[in-house]
C-alpha cells in the first residue's frame, strides 16, 4: 500500500507495476503452481482476445474462437474438480474465481465500446491479490474502467481508512465468530464419526455450520473489499444478509452475489434466450418452459462450480425443481387473492423465514459431512423427533421442579451445554438483527442504515476501529486452532 501510494504521488505509471508485483508475489507464496496458472490465464486470455478482435464481428469464426477460449478456461477447473473426487487434490489458488472473471472478459471485452487495457493493467485486474483466492468476482464491465484509471490519482484518505477498518472487521468476524462456531461443529462431527449423536448435537452442527459458512465467507469478502478500497478499487459486494431472507429467491440473490450475478448474466439469460425459441405454443407456455430450463441449468452450474460430487449436484437439481414447482403453482393458482391481515402476514413471513433457515441448515450440514456413515448418523439424528421431545421434557422437568440431574446436552460431542447454546443464540441474534458490514461501511448496493450506524472518519469511529485492531490482533494470535477460509478451497 505504501509503495502504491508513493507511485501514485510521484510516478503514476509505476502504480500498476507495484500492484502486479504484489499480486504475483502473493501467488508465489501460495506455491509455484498457483503462480503458473495465474500467469497462463492472464497471457492466454490476453492473446485470445487480441486474436478475436481481429475477426469480423458477428462472424462464425469469431463465435467459434470465443467458445474455444471459454472452453480452454474451463478445462483446468473441470479437470481439478473431477480429480478431487478420486484423490485429495488442492486447486491452484483462486482458479475457480479468476476463471469466471476471464470468461466475462472474453464475452464483454469484444463488445463495441468495451474498455481496452494494455497487458500491464489487464494483468493487474486478472491477478489482484485482494480478491484472487475467493472473490468477489469482479466482472470485466465493472472493473475494467477502474483499472484503466489505476494509479492516476491517490486513493482518497477516507476510502483508505474505511478499507482498513473493513479489513479489521472481517478479521474480527472470522476469528471471534466463524472460527469458534467451527470448533463446535467439528466436535459434533468427530462424535458422529465415532458413533451416534443426539438430535440437539446434530441440529447444533447444522445450525452452527450454516452460521460458520456465512460468517467465514462474508468475513473474507469484507477483507477483500476493504483491501480493494485501500488501492482505490470498488469491488462488488458479495453478501447482503442472506440469512434474513424470507423467500428462496431472496436468499439465492443475497448469498455470494457476485457468483449469482455471473450465473444470471452469463448462464441463465443466454440459455433463456435460446430456449424461448422452442416451437411451443402458446407464447406464455413457451416462456414458462424456457424459464424453467434456464433455472435448472443455472442451479446445476452453481452446484458443479462448488463441487463435482454426485450428492451436491443432486441437491442442486432438487432445489431447482422445487423452485420451478413453486413458481408454476403460484402462476396457476386460481381465484382472486385473499386479503391477509397484518397478524397472518407476519405469521406467514416468520414461518417462511424459519423454513428457509431450516432448509439451508440441513443442506449445509449435508455438504459438510465427510463420509457416508457420518452423513447417515447425522441425518437420522436430525429426524429423531422422539429423542428431541424427550430431551425437551427432561429439560422442562429439571427447570420447573428444580430436580437434580440436569440432562447432559452434548454427551457425545463433550461440549459445555449452556455455553454452547448461549453462543448459538448470541451469534444468531447478531446475524438476524444487526446491520451487515456492507451497510455499516456504506458500500454501494447494500441497504441503508441510520447515519448513527454508518461508518465515517470521525473520532468516535476511530476509537471503534482501534478496538477492532486490538480484537483482530488477539484473534489471530490466540493459542487455539486457526482455520483457513472455507471458500479459498474452491
Amino acid at each position: 500500500m505504501a509503495l502504491f501510494a508513493v507511485a501514485c504521488r510521484w510516478r503514476p505509471g509505476l502504480a500498476p507495476w507495484v500492484l502486479v508485483a504484489a499480486s504475483l508475489l502473493f501467488c508465489l507464496a501460495a506455491g509455484p503452481r498457483s503462480l503458473m496458472f495465474v500467469a497462463l490465464s492472464i497471457l492466454g486470455n490476453f492473446a485470445a482476445m487480441a486474436a478475436i478482435r481481429r475477426m469480423t464481428p458477428g462472424s462464425s469464426a469469431r463465435r467459434l474462437a470465443t467458445a474455444a477460449a471459454i472452453v480452454a478456461n474451463l478445462a483446468p477447473l473441470v479437470v481439478f474438480k473431477l480429480a478431487q473426487q478420486v484423490m485429495p487434490l488442492a486447486l491452484p489458488l483462486g482458479l475457480a474465481f479468476y476463471t469466471l472473471q476471464q470468461i466475462t472478459f472474453l464475452i464483454d471485452g469484444q463488445k463495441l465500446g468495451a474498455e481496452r487495457l494494455g497487458l500491464l493493467r489487464f494483468a493487474a485486474w486478472g491477478s489482484f491479490f485482494g480478491q484472487l483466492p475467493a472473490g468477489p468476482i469482479g466482472a470485466w464491465p465493472r472493473m475494467a474502467p477502474q483499472f484503466a484509471r489505476l494509479g492516476q490519482t491517490l486513493p482518497a484518505a477516507a476510502d483508505v481508512a474505511r478499507g482498513a477498518a473493513l479489513v479489521l472487521a472481517g478479521v474480527v468476524k472470522k476469528t471471534w465468530l466463524a472460527d469458534p462456531m467451527a470448533r463446535k461443529v467439528d466436535a459434533v462431527l468427530t462424535a458422529a464419526d465415532l458413533g451416534a449423536v443426539t438430535p440437539l448435537e446434530a441440529w447444533t452442527a447444522a445450525w452452527g455450520f450454516m452460521l460458520q459458512l456465512y460468517l467465514d465467507f462474508s468475513a473474507y469478502s469484507d477483507i477483500a473489499i476493504g483491501v480493494g478500497l485501500c488501492f482505490g478499487l470498488l469491488l462488488p459486494i458479495n453478501f447482503d444478509s442472506p440469512l434474513k431472507a424470507t423467500t428462496p429467491g431472496q436468499y439465492v440473490m443475497r448469498w455470494h452475489m457476485s457468483l449469482m450475478a455471473f450465473v444470471r448474466d452469463y448462464v441463465f439469460e443466454p440459455v433463456f434466450r435460446v430456449a424461448r425459441k422452442l416451437p411451443i405454443n402458446p407464447t406464455s407456455r413457451r416462456y414458462g418452459i424456457a424459464w424453467a430450463i434456464a433455472t435448472l441449468i443455472a442451479y446445476l452450474v452453481v452446484a458443479a462450480w462448488h463441487t463435482a460430487a454426485p450428492l451436491p449436484l443432486f441437491q442442486g437439481f432438487c432445489v431447482a425443481l422445487l423452485i420451478i414447482l413453486l413458481q408454476f403453482l403460484r402462476q396457476t393458482a386460481r381465484g382472486a387473492p385473499r386479503t391477509v391481515g397484518p397478524v397472518e402476514h407476519a405469521a406467514r413471513r416468520l414461518a417462511g423465514h424459519a423454513l428457509i433457515l431450516g432448509g439451508v441448515a440441513v443442506i449445509a450440514l449435508l455438504l459438510r459431512a465427510g463420509s457416508g456413515d457420518q452423513l447417515a448418523r447425522l441425518t437420522l439424528a436430525l429426524m429423531d423427533i422422539h429423542g428431541a421431545t424427550q430431551l425437551g421434557a427432561d429439560m422442562a422437568r429439571a427447570a420447573f421442579t428444580g430436580a437434580a440431574g440436569w440432562p447432559e446436552l452434548y454427551p457425545n460431542a463433550r461440549l459445555p451445554g449452556p455455553r454452547t447454546l448461549a453462543m448459538l443464540a448470541v451469534v444468531t441474534t447478531i446475524v438476524l438483527t444487526c446491520p451487515n458490514t456492507m451497510q455499516i461501511f456504506g458500500m454501494a448496493g447494500a441497504g441503508g442504515v441510520t447515519a448513527r450506524l454508518r461508518w465515517r472518519p470521525t473520532l468516535r469511529w476511530g476509537v471503534l476501529t482501534a478496538i477492532l485492531l486490538a480484537l483482530a490482533l488477539i484473534g489471530v494470535t490466540r493459542p487455539v486452532e486457526q482455520y483457513g477460509f472455507i471458500y479459498a478451497q474452491f
